[in-house]
């Protein structure tokens, strides 16, 4: 009996390895199973998707506000690498784009650049999961999909079967027979839009110390970008009051801060001109004594037309009215309640074609319009001007800016972190050879793809069209020419622009190891910043 314990007993070591390497075995195949078939991680090398997700980059402070944004590094850290000695501005983007506040070195900068978002991706797995539109998406580039720029990430714009045409920033699409006047805009949904919107301006960085601000800028500071009516008192924790009998108002100044597509992320980028959009988000949040004679009147000019946000704590009233003639396009009326004991949050939306009006964070009214289809859409944004002028060159001419005018009755009132937003704006442009693979065949040249109305687009079945967030700086598929000759061979898709479905890996979901930033000045040691995990929209 004894000897047979011993014999067990110098057994169950070496039954014991066995089974462990057994169970790594076994998760191991697992792991690999759910990494190729569910969930699969990728790194953002470029800013194409800025300020969703960041590429490599570096985040900026202002001294005067303490306004913090992202700002692509890739310059900086070529600079360092060729050891190029000099000094880089800094702006405050709440202040002015052009005034810089302070330099800094090269060679610091780039010390603290960040490395770009690490993703967690949910592969598509059909009937179960399959590409929407909105989606932010990665797959293999079509033009290159064995180089070293294999992985692209953007945000899905066009679907199959379908004809696609982007005027005036905005997304339309119809039938694949559609002619132009057939096509009518996408709109997005409320998370998606929450999740897009890029701040213009906050009233939260207004600068406390204004004198210090001048001797940094070495001229008298224009203020803030609202021109307010004389009686506006603005206290140090940057609260807006109003305490007189007679109406208030505040009229945006563009010549201050244009609302425009213009991105921090690109500040080092020296674009040349930016495009002025009208779809724009402006709120605040409201404190009034008496809540229930307040009334706000937004109006905002772009288009040809007069949108009106007419808001009391009864109802909303959205109308749509021609400046010229005050001829109604739409309106409608809706009941809203708000608290009249405590602050509220007033949203008001005009994006994709719709004016909407949340309070708390809640839409209370909603007014959808029609302009006629895509054609007389970018004619009414490009006051003046005929299509053939538009076309001859959209990537220079600029959509006619857009005014914007807030009226209050009902004192004394406040206003707190009154922000201004816009929403994303696929610019147009125009093919170059550039930005194709002549490897692939002939470069293709005219408008970019999805950007003719005289020559609309087709997303055949199974073809996908992808943009990024940062359209300023994304080389879209709209650019990028033909596939390569192994996509056209090994699967049968030679279409131009366009992401075939067999190239589509998946949907990014979370943001799940955010830029990591450097421990030390020099650049050696990073952790991630954590604070900014996050989901993706």
């Amino acid at each position: 009996m004894n000897d047979t314990r011993a014999h067990d007993s110098a057994h169950q070591p070496s039954s014991g390895i066995i089974a462990t390497l057994q169970s790594l075995i076994v998760a191991f195949v697992f792991a690999m199973a759910f990494r190729g078939f569910v969930l699969e991680g990728f790194v953002i090398p470029t800013g194409s998707m800025a300020p969703t997700l960041m590429g490599a980059h570096v985040r900026l402070r202002s001294p005067a506000t303490g306004y913090e944004y992202a700002s692509d590094s890739g310059d900086l850290l070529m600079a360092a690498t060729q050891k190029m000695k000099g000094e880089r501005p800094v702006f405050d983007p709440m202040i002015s784009r052009r005034d810089r506040l302070l330099t800094t070195h090269n060679d610091v900068l780039a010390g603290e650049s960040r490395m770009g978002d690490r993703v967690l991706v949910l592969k598509y797995l059909e009937p179960f999961t399959a590409p929407q539109r909105w989606d932010v998406a990665v797959f293999k580039n079509p033009p290159d999909p064995v180089g070293d720029a294999v992985y692209f990430i953007k945000r899905l714009v066009g679907m199959p079967n379908e004809t696609l045409l982007v005027a005036d920033g905005d997304v339309f699409t119809g039938p694949l027979d559609a002619i132009a006047d057939d096509l009518r805009i996408e709109r997005k949904p409320e998370s998606i839009q929450r999740a897009v919107w890029q701040l213009v301006y906050d009233s939260d960085f207004q600068p406390v110390d204004v004198a210090r601000l001048e001797v940094a800028m070495r001229h008298p500071w224009a203020g803030a970008p609202w021109i307010p009516s004389d009686g506006w008192k603005v206290r140090g924790d940057r609260t807006w009051e109003w305490e007189k009998n007679s109406p208030a108002s505040l009229t945006w100044s563009n010549e201050i801060i244009p609302i425009d597509d213009w991105n921090a992320y690109n500040i080092y980028r020296h674009e040349v001109a930016y495009f002025p959009t009208a779809d724009i988000s402006i709120s605040a949040a409201v404190d009034a004594t008496e809540a229930t004679t307040f009334h706000s009147t937004l109006d905002i000019m772009a288009r040809g037309l007069r949108y009106r946000f007419d808001f009391d704590s009864g109802t909303v009233s959205l109308s749509i009215v021609y400046a010229e003639s005050q001829e109604s396009v739409a309106q409608a009326i809706f009941p809203c309640e708000v608290p009249t004991d405590e602050p509220f949050l007033l949203e008001m939306w005009h994006v994709d074609q719709e004016m909407s009006v949340f309070v708390n964070g809640v839409r209370v009214a909603s007014l959808q319009y029609d302009l006629g289809g895509p054609v007389k859409r970018l004619l009414a944004s490009h006051f003046g001007r005929t299509l053939e002028q538009v076309l001859a060159n959209p990537a220079a001419q600029r959509p006619t800016p857009t005014a914007v005018h807030w009226k209050f009755e009902g004192s004394p009132f406040a206003l707190r972190h009154v922000e201004v937003k816009r929403d994303l704006y696929y610019r147009p442009d125009f093919l170059s050879a550039n930005n194709q693979f002549l490897t692939n065949g002939p470069a293709i040249s005219g408008l970019a793809f999805a950007m003719d109305p005289m020559r609309l687009s087709r997303v055949e079945d199974g073809e996908y069209v992808a943009f990024g967030d940062n359209s300023g700086a994304s080389k879209d598929s709209r650019l990028w020419g033909r596939p390569h000759q192994l996509v056209a061979r090994e699967l049968g898709r030679d279409n131009p622009f366009v992401v075939p479905r067999e190239l589509m890996i998946g949907k990014a979901w979370s943001v799940y190891f955010p830029a990591p930033m450097s421990l030390d000045t020099g650049g050696r040691a990073f952790i991630p910043d954590f604070s900014r995990v996050r989901f993706i929209r």
